[in-house]
């Protein structure tokens, strides 16, 4: 298998331990020291913050476990071997685990490869529609207390 399938079909992989819900077996598939930021405003923190170490778990123990993508789907891969680098695009429905909010969304995932494993990840999505949705939970939170 070439460097190019390799990452591929690391990627896919991935998602589909993270479509499953599976925190342990998605952070098994990083490598160690990777990092994560989803591309936004800094009102998005933690989430538009770049996150290693320690913070890369909980920021990925947080998508897994507010976030539900068993309904997404990889729409297209895009390899460039030379930078070690693949694109990803996926759409498809999300929902929102603590209100049960669902919608239809898409998405572009970078991420960055170092000696075969994931280094770096940047998530391109609607954090708008991730704010509200968010917002909406915090508020129901709020006044059920």
């Amino acid at each position: 298998m070439t460097a190019k399938n390799d990452m591929k079909k690391l990627v896919e992989d991935i998602y589909a331990v993270r479509g499953r819900g599976d925190i342990e077996g998605t952070l098994a598939l990083f490598g160690e020291d990777c990092t994560f930021r989803m591309a936004g405003n800094a009102r998005m923190a933690p989430l538009s913050t770049e996150s290693g170490g320690p913070a890369f778990r909980q920021v990925i123990e947080q998508l897994i476990t507010v976030w539900d993508l068993s309904k997404i789907k990889t729409t297209g891969i895009y390899v460039d071997e030379d930078e070690h680098m693949v694109f990803a695009h996926r759409e498809g429905e999300v929902r929102h685990i603590p209100s049960g909010v669902s919608f239809h969304t898409e998405f572009v995932d970078k991420i960055h490869f170092k000696d075969g494993k994931p280094v770096k990840i940047v998530e391109f999505v609607d954090t708008l529609q991730v704010a509200e949705i968010a917002q909406i939970n915090q508020v129901a939170q709020t006044s059920s207390r």
